[in-house]
């Protein structure tokens, strides 16, 4: 099981299936967003697998960060159950394929 640890404190990363998906989007974090909030996906992510709210893990993340700590270790932990997910690896497959074809769509309009 990969882990990660925030303020001296080890954490096991949650995969990333379909409940975890369900749970981001609970704490108003969907894929679309991700990118454009990393800081608000990993103050979730963090927040899921410690089995606490956003405000517990924003408070954990800032004591982290202002004690020195970095965000790679949480960062690693979280590309990693990405990778390792079929269920993720195959949303984002799904995802990538709509797109393609939205694209070539377009391109035979004009």
């Amino acid at each position: 099981m990969n882990t990660f640890k925030i303020n001296e404190k080890e954490y096991n990363a949650r995969a990333f299936d379909f409940n975890m998906l369900c749970d981001l989007e609970d704490m108003g974090i969907s894929l679309e967003q991700a990118q454009n909030k990393p800081m608000s996906m990993v103050r979730a992510y963090f927040g899921l697998c410690a089995g606490k709210g956003k405000e517990y893990a924003g408070n954990e993340m800032e004591a982290h960060i202002v004690g020195g700590g970095k965000f790679d270790d949480i960062m690693n932990a979280m590309t990693k159950e990405m990778g390792e997910s079929d269920f993720f690896r195959n949303l984002s497959k799904t995802a990538e394929e709509e797109t393609a074809t939205d694209e070539r769509e377009k391109k035979q309009e004009n």
